[in-house]
């Protein structure tokens, strides 16, 4: 039987093992005016289940 092993437990990691944080990317934001003219142009407009009868 081993004998008993002293543990200190912490309320954080200590520094030493901390990571920083990885970079962000920046991002630009883009305003929509009109959100229903960005829908309907995102809509399906080929013509590929134009003769298809299923």
């Amino acid at each position: 039987m081993t004998p008993p092993v002293p543990v200190t437990i912490l309320s954080s990691p200590p520094a030493s093992a901390r990571r920083a944080a990885p970079p962000v990317a920046a991002s630009a934001v883009t305003a929509v005016p009109d959100l229903d003219a960005v829908v309907e142009s995102a809509e399906c407009s080929c013509d590929a289940g134009d003769d298809n009868p299923h």
